[in-house]
């Protein structure tokens, strides 16, 4: 859609936090014209090297922090890693600017339909199995969003006959007005953020705003075995159309796994789209992410075959349970985009007993203890870094023996001591990478590094 605001389109527009959607932001509107205001919490210097990599480095900005220029401005876009309770966000909320998330911006400033992800553990998998269903289909599509790439970036370009797959977060969901994708998918709520939100229920009701402006018109694609999701459905069912996945629900359309096939139920139709053995990405957790994959695909007119096609033909993202290399018959595994418990279970339980597992970086409040068991079924030992590293040996000291590590290079030195033929090195984080990496991708490719030299140093090169 666009907005009344492409027909008056802003002058003067501040952004908080000079991050990747807030810089996309920033590039959107100067080339449009506006005056633009960068306010950022970091230090001049970084806050100039961040602008020039942009070609931003002529804006008005601030570093240090936010002051009342911010409120010069007709809108306010708020970069996804700022809390929203800012006080100078309060100020502009009283005074009636708009305060949007950059999820917003690209919603409003769009031609083409929205379709979104969001939930706490796979968002990312999902919304790129739907976009290669998409794509498959010959349909004009993107995938951008949380996933790394700012939707701001890419939609202007997308005509009305055009599909975004939007991975949501639920800081982004705290600033939106009319976004109203045409389905969204929660894949599930768990305790997570709880290092930005007051309360579970705070940041559940966060990811709950994905649907706060639908109606009949919309799909709200719902996780069946999520008892938070299904209460909530009860509410929803008069508002919306209701989809669940992961089981067959009697009297709902839905999309199921039945022994090795992915069955379903769709506005009076019913079918098989495919064997889950013909898919490229394994676990059972990404058999149903392909279920609600499909579920979006469906709710666009995605005929079967072409969701087959694109679903299977996925080979998995970077940092998702990647494979690096086997060294020395040890397989090793980079999960850095891994910042709940519940992912970290995921992690393990894809692997028999002999999982090394290395974990730890910033702490987000997740329940660790929810997962003991999990942990306990799959792990030879576990090795831990970051700010984390405390709480978590707490809640798993009883589970296998746990070594601390200062830094990453250390964890990797201590997996490659311990591990044997056979055994597998799972860096599964648990946490946000920010107490000591940039970002989860930064994490990631450093691991992947480290894995790289270990191998090379044992083959001599």
């Amino acid at each position: 859609m666009l907005s009344d605001m492409n027909n008056n389109f802003p002058s003067k527009v501040s952004i908080i936090g000079a991050a990747r959607s807030g810089l996309a932001a920033a590039s959107f509107f100067v080339e449009r014209g506006s005056k633009v205001f960068v306010s950022d919490n970091c230090t001049e210097q970084k806050l100039m090297a961040s602008l020039e990599t942009k070609g931003l480095s002529g804006l008005e900005h601030e570093s240090g922090g936010h002051t009342d220029r911010v409120l010069d401005c007709e809108v306010l876009i708020l970069s996804p890693g700022v809390p929203s309770k800012l006080p100078i966000i309060k100020l502009a909320q009283k005074a009636g600017i708009p305060v949007w998330s950059e999820m917003e911006l690209g919603y409003q400033m769009s031609k083409a339909t929205f379709l979104a992800v969001t939930g706490s553990t796979g968002k990312s998998t999902t919304a790129s199995l739907a976009g290669e269903a998409l794509k498959a289909a010959g349909k004009e599509s993107a995938v951008a969003g949380n996933i790394g790439i700012p939707v701001i970036s890419i939609v202007p370009s997308l005509s009305a006959e055009g599909y975004v797959v939007a991975e949501v977060s639920s800081f982004q969901l705290e600033n939106i007005d009319c976004f109203r994708p045409k389905a969204a998918v929660i894949l599930n709520l768990m305790k997570n953020h709880l290092d930005r939100y007051l309360s579970e229920d705070d940041y559940y009701n966060a990811k709950k705003q994905i649907a706060r402006n639908f109606n009949k018109d919309n799909y709200l694609i719902l996780n069946a075995k999520d008892p938070k999701l299904m209460a909530w459905s009860k509410e929803m069912v008069h508002k919306t159309n209701i989809i669940f996945f992961g089981e067959n629900i009697t009297g709902y359309d839905s999309f199921w796994c039945e022994q090795d096939k992915l069955c379903y139920r769709f506005e009076g139709s019913t079918g098989n789209i495919l064997n889950f053995s013909d898919m490229s990405i394994k676990g059972r957790h990404n058999h149903e992410n392909a279920c609600a994959a499909s579920a979006l695909a469906k709710v666009v007119g995605i005929d079967d075959k072409l969701i087959k096609e694109g679903i299977c033909s996925f080979k998995g993202l970077p940092h998702r349970l990647e494979f690096i290399q086997s060294i020395d018959g040890v397989s090793w595994y980079n999960d850095s985009k891994s910042t709940t418990a519940e992912s970290v279970a995921v992690a393990v339980a894809a692997f028999p007993k002999g999982v090394h597992l290395i974990a730890g970086g910033k702490d987000k409040g997740c329940d660790f203890a929810a997962v003991k068991n999990t942990i306990a079924a799959s792990v030879k030992d576990i090795i831990l870094i970051g700010e984390a590293a405390e709480r978590i040996e707490k809640q798993w000291k009883d589970l296998a023996p746990v070594y601390r590590c200062k830094t990453l290079k250390d964890a990797v030195d201590m997996a490659a001591l311990k591990s044997e033929p056979g055994d597998y090195v799972v860096f599964s984080p648990g946490c946000s990478s920010f107490d000591m990496f940039s970002s989860y991708e930064e994490r990631g490719a450093i691991f992947r590094q480290l894995v790289m030299e270990l191998g090379n140093e044992r083959v001599g090169l």
